[in-house]
């Protein structure tokens, strides 16, 4: 139980855009038509990698092995490693508070007990009993891989976005995007840890974000 209950906390955390608001960046001279997936690509990480802030807002569906859940989600992102998650019951009631400061992570349970630590990986490990990937999370749920972790698998669509990423054990499968171009966000993502026999489909109601 303890680690089904890591796993609904953490994998709520992964959520992709039904709707956008951007600040848009500037992209260059060369339109998305005059660039080749590959060029176009390299334009998306560079762009995401200077991204100073967002927030997303929407509902993920997990399942562990015969079992299911749905949860809501708010993750407002300030860069350099500071964010605060909330994951909420489809009831509305506040499951469970993620912080972190960049160099401390604190997890506030529905009960109100808090737990700090300076790496969100092992206060998971600790309290929730779950091996997660929290930090990598921040970069597949807007459509980019890791920096300086091993991609082990990638397909690109006609505009340079990831349709399926394979990275750390992990599949995430982008059908849909919302917008046109490098900026455009995940409209959904299907993930996949097969190891754990882990699924989870996100769809999210909103992007916010700053370049």
């Amino acid at each position: 139980m303890k680690i089904r209950t890591g796993l609904l906390i953490l994998c709520s955390v992964l959520v992709a855009a039904g709707c956008t608001s951007q600040s848009r960046p500037v992209v260059g001279n060369m339109s998305v038509a005059q660039r080749s997936p590959e060029e176009a690509w390299q334009e998306r990480q560079r762009l995401f990698a200077d991204m100073k802030r967002w927030r997303l807002k929407g509902r993920l569906g997990l399942q562990l092995r015969e079992e299911g859940w749905s949860f809501g989600i708010n993750w407002l992102d300030r860069g350099n490693g500071r964010y605060d998650i909330s994951i909420a019951h489809a009831t509305g009631v506040l499951m469970a508070m993620v912080q972190s400061t960049g160099s401390r992570v604190s997890l506030r349970a529905a009960d109100g007990k808090v737990y700090q630590d300076t790496s969100a990986e092992r206060l998971l490990a600790k309290h929730l009993g779950l091996n997660f990937p929290l930090n990598h999370l921040r970069y597949w749920v807007r459509g980019i891989p890791v920096p300086g972790v091993r991609i082990d698998a990638i397909q690109l669509d006609a505009q340079g976005r990831p349709s399926i990423l394979q990275q750390a054990g992990w599949s995430i499968k982008y059908p849909t995007y919302k917008g046109k171009g490098v900026t455009a966000l995940p409209a959904r993502i299907d993930l996949e840890r097969a190891i754990e026999q882990v699924k989870a489909r996100l769809a999210a109601r909103e992007w916010q974000t700053k370049f």
